[in-house]
């Protein structure tokens, strides 16, 4: 194992550059790197400025530590390139104590396959995403501190016509081959265009694509769409993805906290027999149109299944609802059918205007045809109260259009149950 040193205008340093040294740099040797700004035009940086595969770039410290993109990549799509990035890291390395910067794309991008680990880093003002991980073996991100991403507002056209958004503080692509293990703890993320984290799986990928993600003890606040999004499936068959998301601080964030999409098709590609499961416990979400959002399918989509539990969290100062479970929801002139969400809602306490909690077996639009969608729910102990003195009306329960049913099994906390479109 060898050490380099890099530092500008430093005659003991090993290397002039970052790229330089990363040149050199075998596997398990460490790039340390001094204060200073590391940049094309500053110390002849070449961009993306690649860490080896098992190197370690270690900074002195994010605050005196920068590496400048100037400006440099751009935003991709179809497919998301992680090499349009500021700093690309390959398997087995990682990166510490540094601020990354001004990218014409991605601040960070990780490859297939890369297990990777991003410590105590500060990731702002990048035209995407601050990190892109396509299709990683395992990827660990804490300790960082996210800002100001997605400058470009980047809005790609999809295939189906419907509307889509980069610029997430970190955006992760599953991808069928690989593990697709995430573990984001301990960072915190402010203002992008998109949000904080979002977690999919695109609609090129074969079917059978397993993905897990464990989230917690992140603050997340005033993105420009939400705090977290998730989704089994954009196209592929026969996808599994488990969620567990704790104990993060949710503030702000423009349409929602936490959004769970279990299918939605981008392509034509229709998503049939994926599975999500996932705990969302002990989270704090406050000054969003909608705290949680669940739905167990959306547009052309049938027989997938989501199962999640709520519980332990406190929700306040929401816009529209607290929780939101919805079976499934229609677009025009396609079928929606036989897609099921189980959900248990406990222990949560929950602070604004009525309603605090809205269940539907199904919704769309006027032309859609959604059809033998199903929510079940269990309410265990919530605690629900109105914002002052107005008074709440708690849980309000619909199936929705003929042929989709929304149940609450017995011994649960009080609800009504209406014919109305709750969602509308």
């Amino acid at each position: 194992m060898q050490t380099f040193f890099v530092a500008p205008g430093d005659s003991r340093a090993d290397a002039p550059s970052l790229t330089t040294a990363l040149r050199r740099a075998q596997p398990d040797d460490v790039v340390l790197v001094g204060p200073g700004r590391y940049a094309p035009s500053l110390t002849g940086e070449s961009v993306p400025i690649r860490i080896p595969p098992n190197v370690h770039l270690e900074g002195a410290g994010k605050e005196g530590c920068v590496i400048d993109g100037e400006g440099q990549c751009m935003p991709s799509f179809h497919p998301i390139r992680p090499d349009q990035s500021v700093v690309v890291i390959e398997d087995g390395a990682s990166l510490s104590g540094v601020t990354v910067t001004n990218g014409g794309g991605h601040g960070i991008g990780v490859p297939p396959a890369a297990c990777v680990t991003i410590t105590g880093c500060d990731i702002c003002r990048h035209a995407d995403h601050g990190i892109f991980l396509c299709g990683v073996t395992e990827a660990l991100v804490t300790g960082c501190v996210f800002s100001d991403n997605g400058r470009a507002r980047f809005e790609p056209a999809l295939p189906r016509g419907i509307g889509a958004r980069q610029g997430h503080h970190i955006f992760a692509e599953a991808q069928s081959g690989q593990q697709n293990s995430l573990r984001i703890t301990d960072n915190v993320m402010q203002r992008c265009f998109a949000d904080g984290l979002a977690f999919i799986c695109f609609f090129p990928q074969d079917d059978g694509v397993s993905f897990e993600a464990v989230v917690l003890r992140n603050t997340i606040e005033d993105c420009e769409r939400g705090g977290l999004l998730f989704s089994c499936s954009f196209g592929p068959a026969s996808n599994r993805l488990s969620l567990t998301i704790a104990d993060n601080q949710l503030r702000g964030n423009k349409q929602f906290g936490i959004n769970i999409l279990t299918a939605i098709p981008l392509a034509e590609k229709i998503p049939q027999h994926s599975r999500l499961t996932g705990v969302i416990s002990r989270n704090t979400i406050s000054h969003s149109p909608i705290g949680v959002a669940v739905q167990g399918a959306l547009g052309e989509t049938h027989h997938n299944e989501c199962r999640v539990v709520i519980d332990r969290n406190q929700m306040s100062d929401w816009q529209t609802n607290a929780i939101r479970l919805v079976g499934a929801s229609g677009l025009d002139d396609v079928e929606t059918r036989k897609n099921t969400l189980s959900a248990v809602v406990s222990r949560n306490s929950l602070r604004g205007k009525s309603p605090a909690v809205v269940v539907q077996g199904a919704g769309g639009t006027a032309k859609s045809k959604p059809s033998q969608n199903s929510v079940n729910v269990r309410f265990l102990a919530n605690d629900i109260e109105g914002a002052g003195d107005q008074p709440i009306q708690p849980i309000l329960v619909s199936n929705g259009p003929a042929d989709n049913r929304a149940e609450v099994e017995d011994k649960s906390d009080p609800y009504t149950r209406t014919d109305d479109d709750l969602l509308s």
